[in-house]
């Protein structure tokens, strides 16, 4: 199972945190259900000014609460996942990236294109 990783800006709700619970619950329940695995959570802040108004559902948003969730699933489940929160209104943006389709590429991270200890300086840039 591919590893993914989910970024979320959920609606901030002053009064609770009951709808960011619920959809990190929604999520997660779904990944275990299909055999799927929830890595780690992270939550990135609450009420957060967002950089720019953002528009869902026919309304305007300038703040937002941000969490990421790391987690293993199949692409089915995560076309479901995408399903879910398209269709959930205390969902302003959300964006999943695939972060190795197999263990081993967790084990080999990637290195570099250029290093920069190699790069020599110009002479009138040089100390």
């Amino acid at each position: 199972m591919p590893l993914y990783e989910l970024f979320c800006i959920a609606v901030h709700n002053p009064v609770s945190s009951v709808n960011l619970r619920g959809i990190v619950n929604n999520v997660s329940t779904q990944v275990h259900q299909s055999g799927g695995v929830v890595r780690d959570l992270k939550n990135l802040g609450l009420n957060l000014t967002l950089p720019q108004r953002m528009r869902r559902m026919r309304q305007f948003y300038t703040k937002g609460d941000h969490f990421t969730m790391a987690f293993d699933s199949s692409p089915v489940v995560l076309k479901r996942i995408n399903e879910t929160l398209r269709n959930d209104p205390s969902i302003i943006r959300w964006t999943v990236l695939k972060r190795a389709s197999k263990l081993k590429d967790l084990a080999n991270p990637r290195h570099p294109s250029v290093d920069f200890n190699e790069i020599e300086l110009p002479s009138h840039l040089g100390h």
